[in-house]
Formats: C-alpha cells, structure tokens, sequence
C-alpha cells in the first residue's frame, strides 16, 4: 500500500470510498484526457490522490473536489500549492458546485467547456450524472470510472433490459462509450463489482428546461416500463385534454401506431423527444 492510500487515511463507508491503488490504471484514466495548458479539468473526488498526481502532470489547471475533510488534509500535503501552482483544492460536495460560478470566478467564457474526470461513488453516480447533464452546455467531456452495470445503462440500445432512463438522459446531451474495464481488486476496500472506464462526450445542445420537461415523459413511461404507452401515460392524457375521454381516445388512435402501442422501451431517444412535441403542440 502506498502513501496515497491506507496509511493515510481510512475509507469511509459514508461516503462509499472505494480508493484506486493500481497506478498503472490511474494512469490509462489519465491519459485518456485529451487536454492542454489552456484546459481546465475538474476532478469529482480527488480521495488519497492516486489519479490527482497524473492529472496533474497533464499541466492543465485542475480542480480538484473533495467532500471529506481529512483526504483535504492529505491531499494539501501531497500537493502543496508552491509545488503544484495549476492545482486548485475545495473542500465541497461536486453535487453543490455551479459550473457557471466557476467560469465567472476564473473569469473564462461563458460558453467555456471544463474536463471532467473521477473514480465516482457508487452510490450517487446517479445524482452525479444529472449534474453533468443539466450542466453539459459547460462540458465537453468526461472520462469517469462507474460500476459496470451503470456503464451497461448508459450505453444500452432499445429492447433490452438495460435500456432506460438513464441512456436516454444520456442521449439527450451526447454519446457514451465504454473505455476498458477495471477489476476489485485494483482498490481498496475491494469493491464486489467490476468497474468501467467510461467516456462521455457533450455534444447536443439542449436547454436544460427542454431537458428536464422531455425526462419528465420518459421517467413517466419507464416507470410501468412493462405497459403500452397508452397506459402508462393515461395520467399525461387527462391532464392534456382535462380527462376529456373521447379526446383521449382520438388522440392515442391517431398516433397509436407510432407511439402508444409500443413499450418505453421500444422508443428511441428521438421517438422521445417526438412525443414530447406531440403532446405539447410543438
């Protein structure tokens, strides 16, 4: 065990602390950011700084966020500032940081686009995703180690079980793609599942309104998954047409084919955001 991790600092199970020991994959994840001196990257938990170090050899600025007070500790003296001058350290939850607040305190664009990277706890991925996501328009793209079976969710196709609301929030914003995987045995504690190397990238412009309103369709549909559409959304239904029934009906007989008779499951990403616009008049 080295320095940067156990004899540090103990992982807490608070905060689902699964700590990267094997260097050599700390440093497939890093050279798996494609940046310059101009970029800045943000790291989502920086823990005993195993990843933190080769980040930091890229040259970039990296910010580096920490939720857990004494890794902040460890890491101040692992990396000191007159040593490490484009390394910029908070003590905060990734989850309570604007990236339009960031931009405005380094006094970059507006459209700026940070680089993300972290080993991620496993048991907010899922918050951390939509933090990604209602901010994408600020992201060019993310390099993030996820339990396998997220990484499966995130790059599912249509009719299968995989497939659901997490890739389409996915699809909405951008693409994903699954970099290499990584075994527990490269941490400590040793997590119980394999993990995934995976690459996000931000390409779709979206307002996060826009967003928000067309996921508000799909977690209604995937939420009785097992349903024809004409079923799960009933409730969308009555509120479109004031429970007018025989609006109702003219309406699912006339888009039926297309949309209703088929399961959440079986709709694209595109089928979505079509159905978002029908429903809406737009």
């Amino acid at each position: 065990m080295n320095k940067q991790s156990e004899y540090y600092f103990k992982p807490k199970k608070l905060f689902s602390q699964n700590f990267l020991i094997d260097q050599n994959i700390a440093k497939k994840i890093a050279s798996s950011i494609h940046s310059n001196e101009d970029d800045y990257i943000i790291e989502i938990g920086c823990g005993t700084g195993s990843l933190t170090k080769y980040l930091l050899e890229k040259k970039s600025t990296l910010i580096g966020t920490e939720i857990d007070w004494p890794a902040i500790e460890i890491l101040s003296k692992i990396f000191p500032k007159k040593t490490f001058p484009n390394f910029i350290l908070l003590n905060q939850d990734i989850l309570q940081i604007g990236l339009s607040e960031l931009i405005q305190k380094h006094n970059l664009p507006k459209s700026y686009k940070f680089l993300i990277a972290g080993n991620i706890p496993y048991k907010i991925s899922s918050e951390i995703f939509f933090w990604l996501f209602h901010q994408s328009k600020n992201i060019k793209n993310a390099i993030l180690m996820i339990q396998k079976e997220v990484a499966q969710r995130l790059t599912a196709n249509p009719r299968t079980k995989e497939y659901g609301i997490l890739t389409i929030a996915m699809e909405l914003v951008g693409n994903c793609k699954s970099l290499f995987d990584v075994p527990p045995t490269c941490f400590h504690p040793r997590p119980d599942v394999t993990s995934t190397v995976i690459e996000m990238t931000f390409n779709k412009t979206i307002e996060v309104q826009y967003f928000r309103n067309v996921m508000v369709i799909v977690r209604t549909a995937f939420n009785q998954r097992r349903k024809t559409l004409r079923n799960s959304l009933m409730n969308v239904f009555k509120k479109k047409f004031k429970s007018d029934k025989e609006k109702i009906s003219k309406f699912i007989f006339e888009n039926n084919d297309k949309y209703f008779k088929k399961r959440a499951e079986e709709l694209t990403t595109e089928d979505f955001i079509g159905l978002y616009k029908l429903i809406n008049n737009e």
